[in-house]
């Protein structure tokens, strides 16, 4: 250990044990850990530095460790390993005050009160288990600021900032005022869920809090209590209260609040509460997706779940941080509409990404309990381990461009090599041969913003050609409930190939090649079940039904151009007229994405008479993702979401500074961005964590 400075050069992970992520800020992730040696837990924060920025944080962890408050986050150490430091604190499992009101809603007045004692913004406001207020994300960060800022365009976030924070290079300064700023700042964030002018961007906000004039400056209390506000009787009750709401939200479905807490500001009561923002893609909750019925039903090991967890997380003005969900399934379709009731989000997992992605699936090692995310890309099939983020690799599983993929139990199903054709890989082979390869050899890996040509591909991994796939443009998978049978429909050129998932084998068998000469444009391909059908039936699209008769078509019924698989196929399909997606809810609903319309129809192509018959949207559709109780519509943009039931809106999300494209659905949803202005640029990827299936 380096005394001068309190910072170890030893390797961490002999002293700590990652358990998961639970958040991330502008400067790093935080981990949460468990000390091997106590057992006791802790959180960890790894922070990228640059070479020599070291030795210019020696005054920020000397005041770290004599920082010694009862309100102030507990730290433990720091080491400094392989170009990153690692900051142990004090790990407080009630979390973030950020993440208790995204489950809770609005604060009440006294629980604002008693925050406000010690406190700067909701994100760094910690509470133990036991309710105790704590201070955390301080110190460091001042000097490794400078660091980042090479790599960043923008540093913090200026929301909670005082005017001449904002103006210092006008005013020239700024005195302790600005903490009283804050504190009022972090009342008003508390009571409404977000501070003054979040809806604008940072810089935007930055340069209207600058301006003297363009500035509210004045504040309101809920109510006008006998007793001024900072001397009432706050107990710690209070804060359990809190925790309570949060870890049991079941139990409080409706926020109450005391008599004097109804009074609002004028020009408050026209807020709706429906989650309508224009924020970053992981700020907002939502139900968790659909399993559908016709979907193959995972392994028991990857069904289970293993970080469903209220964690701490932090804020930055680029990377919002994500909210951990309860993992709690929805149980009633009638929930309140605005996302605190949700438990699930985008979670960003790899930023900069170098490759051009085509497809992601989710896929967890069964000897380590791994979870990992699996890309199909120009570049290859590669892989990074969810459960261990920190280390920012892309692991290189397959050398051939890679355009499909789905995982069967322990089988990779891919579309991949320069004649697209189907391959079968054995994905717990894979790994081994790359445990054993790793032995003899040193590290291969792709850094998160540097696509390295020195890594190896896997010359003898586990694959197996599936026969006559050669130029397969399409793919379907679908899961007959009634006869427990998975089935793999796949477009080749010289028609359909069928396949059926033989479990003593693991692996898919062909069942029948059909003849028959297809669309040139395939934008539906989906297999829908029918209870009287042994096998299923193939939807290439959808159309308005013929007329009858000489009457006019019907607006309201629409005709499946389907390929009958269980006997003699029909003569060449047509393709239904602007229909891009068909997706089967359950054994007699569909839902059809025209342009901006979804309708939800039955096999025989009537509208629904138990959901909302049609949905419009203002945007062209993309991709359409099922919730338990909802929709959400992905457009170039951002997405929307709307009830299956009421067709009111739910989620509504607009960044048009990205582009955002769904990678995969299969079991977890996948989705990455894009600057809109430089579409050549290196990606972020989501995914969407804190329910039943993610990790």
């Amino acid at each position: 250990m380096d005394t001068t400075i309190g910072v170890s050069f030893l390797d961490p992970l002999n002293d700590y044990e990652l358990i998961n992520r639970i958040g991330t800020g502008t400067y790093g992730d935080v981990f949460k850990a468990r000390n091997i040696r106590s057992s006791a837990m802790a959180a960890i924060k790894i922070v990228k530095l640059d070479p020599g920025d070291i030795t210019s944080i020696q005054q920020e962890i000397t005041m770290m460790k004599e920082c010694k408050h009862k309100n102030i986050v507990a730290y433990f150490g720091s080491y400094h390993r392989n170009t990153k430091l690692w900051i142990c604190m004090e790990y407080c499992g009630g979390g973030s005050l950020q993440d208790i009101y995204h489950v809770t809603g609005p604060f009440k007045e006294k629980q604002i009160a008693y925050i406000c004692r010690e406190t700067l913004q909701g994100a760094n406001i910690l509470i133990t288990e036991r309710g105790d207020i704590k201070l955390a994300d301080f110190g460091v960060a001042a000097e490794i600021s400078a660091s980042v800022a090479k790599r960043k365009s923008f540093i913090g976030t200026p929301y909670w900032m005082a005017p001449e924070v904002a103006a210092v290079e006008k005013k020239g300064g700024y005195n302790h005022l600005c903490d009283i700023w804050a504190v009022g700042i972090t009342a008003i964030e508390l009571a409404e869920l977000q501070p003054p002018m979040f809806d604008l961007h940072p810089m935007r906000a930055l340069m209207l809090m600058s301006k003297s004039n363009e500035y509210d400056h004045t504040l309101y209390l809920f109510s006008s209590p006998q007793h001024p506000f900072v001397t009432q009787l706050l107990t710690r009750n209070l804060i359990i209260e809190l925790l309570d709401m949060a870890n049991n939200p079941d139990l409080h479905s409706t926020h109450s609040m005391d008599d004097n807490d109804r009074e609002v500001r004028i020009g408050d009561q026209g807020q709706t509460d429906t989650h309508t923002c224009r924020h970053a893609i992981d700020q907002v909750k939502f139900g968790p997706p659909l399993r559908k019925v016709t979907e193959p039903c995972p392994d028991m090991v990857s069904h289970i779940s293993f970080l469903c967890l209220t964690c701490w997380s932090l804020r930055s003005s680029q990377h919002r941080m994500a909210i951990w969900g309860s993992g709690r399934c929805m149980s009633s379709i009638n929930r309140d509409i605005m996302g605190v009731h949700m438990g699930a989000c985008f979670s960003k997992v790899f930023n900069g990404c170098p490759l051009t992605i085509h497809c992601a699936v989710t896929w967890i090692l069964p000897k380590t309990r791994d979870q990992y995310l699996i890309l199909g890309a120009e570049e290859g099939v590669y892989t990074l381990n969810l459960n261990e983020l920190h280390e920012d690799t892309l692991e290189k599983l397959l050398p051939q461009r890679c355009s499909w993929l789905f995982v069967m139990n322990n089988v990779l199903m891919s579309v991949s090599g320069k004649s697209s054709q189907l391959y079968s890989h054995s994905l717990t082979a894979l790994f081994e041969q790359r445990g054993h390869k790793q032995q003899k050899q040193s590290h291969l890996s792709l850094s998160t913003n540097r696509l390295t040509e020195r890594i190896n591909p896997r010359k003898y991994a586990v694959t197996v050609k599936i026969p006559d796939t050669k130029g397969c443009r399409r793919c379907s998978v679908a899961r007959n409930p009634h006869t427990d049978s998975t089935f793999l429909c796949g477009a080749v050129p010289s028609g359909l190939i069928l396949l059926l998932w033989y479990e003593p084998l693991q692996r898919f068998l062909q069942l029948k090649h059909i003849d028959i000469r297809l669309p040139d444009s395939l934008p539906i391909f989906e297999l829908l079940v029918l209870v009287k059908d042994e096998f299923p039936q193939l939807c290439v699209g959808v159309g308005d039904c013929a007329a009858e008769g000489g009457k006019p078509p019907s607006n309201q019924q629409l005709k499946f151009d389907i390929i009958e698989l269980n006997g003699t196929p029909n003569s060449s399909p047509g393709t239904g007229p602007g229909a891009k997606q068909a997706t089967q809810l359950d054994r007699d609903t569909v839902l059809i994405v025209l342009e901006k319309t979804v309708k939800i129809v039955n096999l025989q192509g009537l509208p629904s008479k138990e959901l909302a018959s049609e949905l419009v949207f203002d945007f062209p559709i993309e991709t359409l993702i099922c919730l338990q109780d909802s929709v959400l519509a992905f457009w170039k943009h951002g997405l929307k979401g709307r009830s299956l039931h009421t067709n009111e809106v739910t989620q509504e999300i607009t960044d048009e500074s990205r582009v955002f494209q769904v990678l995969g659905t299969n079991r977890d949803i996948v989705l990455q961005s894009t600057p809109t202005e430089d579409p050549s640029a290196m990606t972020n990827l989501y995914i969407l964590t804190g329910h039943e299936s993610s990790y």
